[in-house]
C-alpha cells in the first residue's frame, strides 16, 4: 500500500478528558435566592434572567428557582422536573457532592425517564463512585434505545475508564454484560475502531476469566486488529480454543492482520488528518507492518532543520519516537538519536510527557552500546522522572542504569542501581527480568519471572516477555537480553510457563519485529 507524498506537521489540538472535564467548577452566586417569596411573574422573570447569564449561578439561583417552579407546576410537569433536576445535578457536581449528584440523577430519571443529555455525566459519576451496576445498566440503555444512536457519542475514554474499574474489581460478569451491550448495539459498526477492537479483547478476556470461552467466540477474535494484542492471545493457553481460527486469520508473519490494521489506520487518519493521535497510530502501524521506508518518508518534516519541536504535542512525540525506531532499523541510528535528544531537551514544566522521550533517548544510546553517553542521558531523565514520571518510568531508569553501569565494568555503582530496581521490580515486572539478565543475575531474573507468572496482575506481561525475540512487534529500539532463553535454563520456570502459555510458532513472527532479508509475502509489498 502506497502512502507516497503524505506529509504531516504538528498542529495544536484540544483533547477533552473523560471525568475531569465533566466535573469542572462553575462560579457560585454570593447569596441564595428565596424563591418561595416571589410571585409567579417575578419567579418567571428571575428564572429567565438566571438562564441568560453567561456563567450560570447554579446553586444560588437556578436550584431554588427551578425547584420552586416545579413545586408550583401542574403534573406531570416534565419540562420543569428536567430543569430542576439538571440544576441540582450540576450544583452537586460543582460542590463535589458526587454521591448526591448520582442520587439526583436517579431520582430525576425515575420521574421523567432516561435523558440522553445525562448519559455522559451519568457514566462518569457511576465510574467515579464505583457504582458498577448503575454503569452497566446505563450502558445497556444507551445501546438499546433508538437503535443505539447515543452510543456513538460516548467517548472511548469513558468506556475504558469503566471497563478498567470492572477489571480491577474482578467483575467478569459485569465486564461481559458491559461490553456485550456495546457489541449488540445496531450502531456497533459505526464506533471507533479502537472501541470495536477493545470490545473483542475485553470480551475474550472476561469470558476466559469466567471459564466461558469456547471456539464459538471466533467472532470476537475477528474484532481484534491490533497485532500486539493478537500476539498475546496466541501465546496464552486460556485462548487455545480459538488458536486454529486465529492462526488462519493472521496468516504467516501475521501479514493478513497487519495489512488490515494498517488499512484501518490509514482510513482513520485520512478521515481526520489534523488528529495527531491518529497520525501517531498510523506511524506505529507502519512499523508493525515492516514498512520502514514509508514511515521514514512521511516523517521527513520532523528531520528538517527548521522543524520547531517546541510546537508539538505528545502524540507527535510518539510519532517521532516511531520515526527514530525506523531510522535505527534502517541503519540511520544517529538521525533518530538526534530527534529523541531534541524531544528530551524540551521544557518539562508544561510537558510532563517529555519524561518518556528522555528515557527512550538514553535507552537508545545504550542500544548502540554507547553506555557512557547513555548514563549522562539518564542523569537528565532522572530528575524529570522523580518530579513528573510514574513508578514505571523510575523503575525503567534504575534498570537501564544498572545495565549500562554493569557493561562498563562499574560493578559497585551497578550494584547500587540494581538495589533500587529490586525494590521497584513490581512497577515494571517484565522489564525487570531483562535488566536482571543484563547485569548477570539470571538467578534473580528466573525468580522474578516465576513471581510474575504466579501473579495474575503481571502474568500477561511476563508471558509476552518470555516469547522469543522474533515475536517483537516492531524493530527494537535497544538491545534485548532475550528473557526467552531463561526457559531453557530453568526447568521450574519452563514448567510454570507451560501451564499458562506456549511459545508462539515462528511462522507468526510479525513482519515489523526486525528488518527481514529476502522477499516479503506479496500481500505486504510496499
Amino acid at each position: 500500500m502506497k502512502l507516497a507524498g503524505m506529509r504531516y506537521r504538528a498542529k495544536h489540538l484540544a483533547h477533552g478528558a473523560a471525568t475531569a472535564a465533566l466535573l469542572a467548577s462553575v462560579p457560585l452566586h454570593a447569596a441564595p435566592i428565596d424563591a418561595s417569596k416571589l410571585d409567579d411573574a417575578a419567579l418567571a422573570a428571575a428564572l429567565e434572567t438566571a438562564r441568560e447569564r453567561d456563567e450560570p449561578q447554579l446553586c444560588d439561583e437556578l436550584v431554588p428557582l427551578t425547584a420552586e417552579t416545579l413545586r408550583r407546576a401542574t403534573p406531570p410537569a416534565t419540562d420543569e422536573a428536567l430543569a430542576a433536576g439538571n440544576a441540582e445535578l450540576w450544583c452537586a457536581v460543582d460542590q463535589e457532592r458526587y454521591a448526591d449528584a448520582s442520587a439526583v440523577l436517579q431520582r430525576t430519571e425515575a420521574r421523567i425517564g432516561r435523558q440522553e443529555r445525562f448519559d455522559r455525566v451519568a457514566l462518569s459519576l457511576h465510574s467515579f463512585l464505583n457504582e458498577f451496576e448503575l454503569a452497566v445498566a446505563r450502558m445497556d440503555a444507551i445501546a438499546r434505545t433508538n437503535g443505539g444512536n447515543a452510543l456513538t457519542a460516548v467517548t472511548p475514554q469513558v468506556i475504558y475508564e469503566i471497563s478498567g474499574k470492572l477489571l480491577k474489581a474482578k467483575r467478569s460478569d459485569m465486564l461481559i454484560a458491559f461490553w456485550s451491550s456495546i457489541y449488540s448495539a445496531k450502531t456497533f459498526a459505526l464506533l471507533d475502531p479502537d472501541v470495536r477492537g477493545g470490545t473483542g479483547i475485553n470480551l475474550l478476556r472476561a469470558k476466559a476469566d469466567a471459564g466461558l470461552l469456547s471456539d464459538k467466540d471466533s467472532d470476537l477474535a475477528d474484532l481484534v486488529t491490533n497485532a500486539s494484542a493478537f500476539a498475546t492471545l496466541l501465546a496464552q493457553k486460556r485462548y487455545a480454543p480459538l488458536w486454529p481460527h486465529m492462526e488462519a486469520r493472521a496468516g504467516d508473519n501475521m501479514a493478513n492482520l497487519l495489512e488490515l490494521d494498517l488499512q484501518l489506520n490509514v482510513e482513520r487518519f485520512q478521515d481526520d488528518p489534523e488528529n495527531t493521535e491518529r497520525f501517531a497510530a498510523l506511524l506505529y502501524s507502519l512499523l508493525q507492518g515492516g514498512k520502514l521506508e514509508t514511515a521514514i518518508e512521511v516523517t521527513e518534516p520532523f528531520r528538517s532543520a527548521d522543524m520547531d519541536y517546541s510546537d508539538i504535542d505528545e502524540q507527535i512525540g510518539w510519532a517521532i519516537n516511531s520515526m527514530a525506531i525506523a531510522l535505527r532499523a534502517s541503519g540511520r541510528a544517529d538521525e533518530g538519536l538526534k530527534a529523541l535528544d531534541t524531544l528530551a531537551s524540551l521544557d518539562t514544566d508544561k510537558r510532563s510527557w517529555v519524561v518518556n522521550f528522555a528515557i527512550n533517548h538514553a535507552a537508545s544510546l545504550a542500544g548502540e552500546a554507547r553506555h557512557a553517553e547513555a548514563l549522562k542521558s539518564y542523569d537528565r531523565a532522572q530528575p524529570i522522572a522523580e518530579k513528573q514520571g510514574s513508578p514505571f518510568s523510575r523503575a525503567i531508569i534504575a534498570g537501564q542504569r544498572a545495565c549500562s553501569l554493569h557493561l562498563l565494568g562499574r560493578s559497585a555503582e551497578a550494584a547500587d542501581a540494581f538495589k533500587v530496581l529490586e525494590g521497584m521490580r513490581t512497577d515494571a515486572p517484565s522489564h525487570a527480568v531483562g535488566f536482571a539478565m543484563c547485569t548477570g543475575r539470571d538467578d534473580l531474573a528466573i525468580a522474578w519471572a516465576l513471581e510474575g507468572l504466579a501473579d495474575e496482575t503481571h502474568r500477561s506481561s511476563i508471558i509476552s516477555a518470555l516469547q522469543p525475540s522474533y515475536m517483537d512487534g516492531t524493530p527494537s529500539a535497544w538491545n534485548d537480553p532475550q528473557p526467552n532463553l531463561l526457559l531453557a535454563r530453568s526447568p521450574e520456570l519452563a514448567a510454570a510457563f507451560d501451564k499458562v502459555a506456549r511459545v508462539v510458532p515462528e511462522r507468526f513472527a510479525p513482519l515489523g519485529g526486525k528488518p527481514r532479508t529476502g522477499p516479503k509475502p506479496a500481500a505486504t509489498q510496499d
